[in-house]
């Protein structure tokens, strides 16, 4: 993956990534293989502020590349990465 452009695609979308996140992601994107689309889900905290965290998951996998207790923000990750992902693939060529 592409660590720039995945920071770009969050510009775009208004929420970039700190040096620490980007960090993350790049660690766990490579471990979570597959080729379902990125969802968000939505878990209880064990501890700290707010009730919630949010985590950028690959279909059924339990190994997450991005945490937060902001939804948006881990909804911004999830369409960068889709979109991402969708950018990086290979143009299919029809049988002729």
């Amino acid at each position: 993956m592409r660590i720039e452009a995945l920071q770009a695609l969050m510009e775009l979308q208004g929420a970039g990534l700190t040096g620490e996140e980007l960090s993350y992601v790049g660690e766990w994107y490579g471990r979570c293989l597959g080729t379902d689309h990125w969802d968000v889900r939505e878990y209880a905290r064990p501890s700290g502020e707010g009730a919630r965290e949010y985590r950028v998951i690959r279909g059924l996998g339990g190994q997450d590349v991005y945490r937060s207790g902001n939804r948006d923000r881990a909804t911004a990750v999830r369409t960068a990465l889709n979109e991402l992902e969708s950018l990086e693939k290979p143009p299919v060529s029809g049988a002729g």
